[in-house]
């Protein structure tokens, strides 16, 4: 996540930055996904770390 940032505030033009923020977003869910996971946590809590109440 860390090298992916530093390379968004290198790129040049705005296709590369499009590609760059979808690895990044597509990086985070991932991230979020497993966290669930690991926590076990069940929908209705995923729901309230998301502020989806």
């Amino acid at each position: 996540m860390l090298a992916l940032h530093r390379r968004l505030a290198a790129v040049r033009t705005e296709h590369e930055q499009t590609n760059l923020q979808r690895q990044i977003d597509a990086a985070d869910r991932q991230i979020d996904r497993l966290v669930y996971e690991l926590y076990e946590l069940t929908g209705e809590e995923i729901k309230i770390v998301e502020g989806q109440e």
